[in-house]
């Protein structure tokens, strides 16, 4: 006995190891496939889809081949031992195959088209092997551990307790520790060494773990429910209880799934856009799996029958529609009340993610977890066919959650929008429910469990059929009473312009799911026309242009200005965006009637991996990289602008200052010099820019005023020639010399994506705004034939003064603020930008 106690004790921690390294394999793949397929929600949908194929096809075929033989602990070793290889096999194939197989295939057939097909097609057959054998554990397992009829509702739910309690750590460890200070590389070699770990010793305890089942009648558990019909009703009881555990286990698996996309979907809405929140309610999903399995176990045998199913089913129901309007009303009753102060930002990062996930989540998977042995407990014959029984009650549930997220992203959003989509989840749980309990309501005494949840499921089909659709708008829609202009959810986000009350003239704002668009400030408007002018003003010789993030405009009409321009092309994620863009025909000059430009809906890094074209300018405006956009700021990716471009090209991007620890900011900077040694950053008050080029950056003064003075006046956009020159504040000889400990962020090494949370504090921008201008760069060794120097001087001076207005601002002090600015006016009176200024900010220029 003692032997076998600690052979079950390994099996238990044994499980454990596996649903962790399932975690890190899905959280690296998914992570990794987003950079090689793009980061959409198709392309994550598919993604998922596959893995959820392989898994369940893995437990099915696992658990049916492993019954027959008495080796069951040999095949887990080797299982864990193919895990492990192909978990290292994959990593290579996604980290330096994946973009050889394209090309090749586009060599050979001529055509992107094919070549993206084909890569797909093999990438997602690639993943379902991993998938096929990770699979396998829990059906093989369950046949190691349970060893009697009594032991098989409690063995199974303390299996799939042990399995989900692994993945929910899993996950966190992945999200928060694992990718960050070890790389996605070597959190890879974390699952395969766990897995090598579980082959090693199931191989070594395998003599102590085979068994020879001995035949048992089925156990009085299983058929309590039919103790009311009579005997000739057996059998068909049986086989309608047999049903109705693989319905339950498909429809929760769908429903599960299903509302996952949806619920991530709204608190993509309502919550900050970062990996850490979403790995926190990934994690709360699968805890919720773990708590109801747990609680199953330690439930008596009594509780098994199939109106348990249906009451489960119909409770899952009750509870989605209860999260509904909890989820609905979120803001009021989570973010106002905690997320008040701007530097609560462990409440909005962490407490309101966990909080949110815990009321409106947590309540259906704990069903689901209850649900699952539930299903294969009364699926099951007899524990000496545990394995198959278990694969195939996981094959029926892994088919439910392959068709989930499929019926979410590309049927239910679009047609009813999130918030309505979980009703229409609640509605079939709620007829399953109603259809189990119907198969077997001669069975059943009490009438009213047939009549409730047809009643229910009749009221609540009625409501769905004829509740309109329900907008789900960022937080500060309700707080500031905006009136809602347009309103549109597609499959890859939610986009809302808004305006703020009182009239025709007051500012408008533009959401794609919870981030802004557009700034509303001057500063926040002065730097994407940066962005977009910069180059041309440089001197660059441009046809072909590609603007990454296309959002309402504002860059690519500032590039379109520039009548040399022939072709834009625009990449922008969340696609009918650009029918947003009329509302800011004062920034972007009706920019979507220019014929030169084509948008693109897609993945920007995707596109750049795919297309075979070059540009003469590649410009990206993308979120912030902390808040989804960290992707788009690895050396990876600039590296991949690099070889698109045209001899001669150049690459601008935006350069946030906020929300940035010093160290990482600079380690942007250092990432794009690390691919463009020709390359400057230049400062537009609050934010910055990046200007990197193929070619060194010296550019003659003369030409560029020239240019400057052609594109004419803008009222939002102050284009002296002196004044635009003085923003240069690091040049490529500065950023060479940066210290040695500035980290370069990469894909294995992403600083911001995993950032740290101290990222939040506001005093980040503020040493990122002193440090650019305390190591201000010599402009007249990157200018030349400057007529005259001491006018260059005096506006460097000024923009100096500004910087330190901007930092006490930040700080706020305002009334320092506007004393700076007068200071700028009497070192630099001919600068129109800072009478201006202290305008807008409400103070008065003497």
């Amino acid at each position: 006995m003692k032997n076998q106690s600690l052979s079950l004790r390994l099996i238990y921690i044994l499980v454990f190891f596996a649903g962790f390294s399932v975690l890190i394999y899905e959280v690296s793949w998914f992570r990794m496939l987003a950079l090689a397929l793009g980061a959409t929600v198709k392309s994550s949908t598919f993604v998922l889809m596959a893995f959820m194929a392989g898994f369940g096809s893995g437990a099915w075929f696992w658990g049916k081949s492993a019954q027959k033989s008495q080796k069951k602990a040999e095949i887990l070793s080797l299982l864990f031992l193919i895990s492990a290889i192909t978990g290292i096999l994959f990593y290579f194939f996604l980290a330096k195959e994946l973009p050889a197989i394209r090309g090749l295939v586009h060599q050979i057939f001529n055509n992107l088209v094919i070549a993206d097909i084909s890569v797909w097609v093999i990438t997602l057959i690639l993943l379902f092997i991993p998938a096929f054998t990770l699979g396998g554990a829990i059906p093989i397992t369950s046949a190691l551990i349970i060893r009697s009829n009594e032991e098989t509702p409690s063995g199974i739910g303390r299996i799939y307790s042990f399995e989900t309690l692994g993945s929910t750590l899993g996950g966190l460890a992945t999200g928060f520790l694992l990718i960050r200070y070890l790389g996605q590389q070597n959190t890879i070699w974390v699952a395969v060494m766990l897995n090598l770990i579980s082959s090693i010793v199931f191989y070594a305890f395998r003599h102590s773990c085979h068994y020879v089942p001995v035949p048992a009648a089925p156990t009085e558990s299983h058929n309590r429910s039919s103790k009311k019909v009579s005997q000739s009703e057996n059998k068909n009881l049986q086989i309608n209880n047999r049903q109705s555990a693989l319905v339950a286990s498909f429809i929760s698996g769908l429903s599960v799934l299903g509302l996952q996309i949806l619920w991530f979907r709204i608190f993509r809405v309502y919550l900050t856009n970062t990996s850490y929140t979403f790995s926190l309610i990934a994690s709360v999903v699968i805890l919720g799996l773990f708590a109801g399995s747990r609680y199953f176990a330690s439930r008596k045998n009594d509780q098994l029958s199939y109106p348990a199913l249906s009451k489960m089913l119909f409770g899952g129901s009750l509870l989605t529609v209860a999260g509904f309007f909890i989820l609905t009303n979120i803001p009021e009753i989570l973010i106002f009340p905690l997320a008040g102060n701007e530097e609560s930002y462990l409440m909005r990062i962490i407490v309101i993610p966990v909080l949110s996930a815990i009321l409106v989540i947590f309540p259906v998977t704990f069903v689901s977890g209850y649900l699952f042995p539930l299903a294969c407990s009364l699926y099951s014959r007899e524990f000496g066919s545990i394995s198959r029984d278990i694969g195939k009650v996981m094959l029926y549930n892994t088919l439910g959650s392959v068709a989930g997220p499929a019926i979410s992203a590309f049927l239910l959003i679009p047609a009813f929008g999130a918030g309505k989509s979980v009703l229409v989840f609640a509605s079939l749980l709620s007829i399953a429910s109603y259809y189990i309990v119907f198969k077997g309501k001669k069975a059943v005494s009490d009438k009213f469990s047939v009549l409730i949840p047809a009643t229910a499921t009749i009221i609540l089909v009625a409501f769905v059929a004829l509740l309109p659709v329900q907008r789900i708008l960022p937080p500060s829609f309700s707080r500031f009473d905006r009136e809602v202009l347009e309103y549109h959810e597609t499959t890859e986000g939610t986009w809302v312009v808004g305006r703020e009350q009182g009239g025709r003239n007051t500012a408008l704002s533009t959401y794609v799911n919870n981030s802004a668009v557009i700034g509303s400030s001057y500063d926040a408007i002065k730097v994407v026309k940066m962005v977009g002018h910069l180059p041309f003003y440089s001197g660059i010789k441009c046809n072909d242009v590609l603007v990454v993030g296309f959002g309402i405009g504002v860059t690519t009409s500032a590039i379109a200005s520039h009548a040399e321009v022939k072709h834009i092309d625009c990449i922008e994620l969340v696609d009918g965006l650009k029918s947003a863009a009329h509302h800011y025909s004062g920034l972007n000059n009706n920019i979507q009637n220019d014929k030169r430009l084509r948008v693109i809906p897609g993945d920007g890094r995707h596109y750049l991996q795919s297309t075979t074209k070059k540009y003469d300018l590649i410009s990206s405006d993308p979120t912030h990289p902390i808040l989804g956009s960290g992707s788009l700021y690895t050396k990876e990716y600039f590296e991949l602008c690099k070889s698109r471009l045209n001899p001669g090209g150049m690459v601008s991007q935006y350069l946030p200052l906020h929300k940035l620890l010093p160290d990482d900011f600079k380690g942007i900077i250092k990432t794009f010099h690390s691919v463009f040694p020709n390359s400057t950053v230049w400062l537009g008050q609050n934010h910055a820019v990046l200007l990197g080029s193929l070619n060194p950056i010296k550019i003659d003064f003369q030409a560029w005023s020239d240019k400057v003075e052609s594109t004419g006046k803008d009222p939002y956009f102050y284009n002296n020639p002196y004044h635009l020159a003085a923003c240069l504040v690091v040049d490529s000889d500065a950023i060479s010399e940066f210290p040695a400990n500035i980290r370069i962020n990469t894909d294995n090494h992403p600083l911001t994506e995993f950032f740290r949370f101290s990222s939040f504090k506001n005093d980040n921008i503020i040493h990122n705004l002193k440090f650019l201008d305390e190591n201000r760069c010599n402009v007249f060794e990157t200018f030349t034939n400057i007529a005259d120097t001491a006018a260059m001087n005096r506006f460097v001076a000024g923009n100096s003064l500004l910087a330190k207005g901007s930092a006490a601002d930040l700080k706020g002090n305002r009334r320092e603020f506007i004393n700076k600015l007068r200071e700028a006016i009497s070192a630099n009176p001919e600068n129109e930008e800072y009478p201006f200024l202290i305008r807008f900010y409400g103070g008065s220029v003497r």
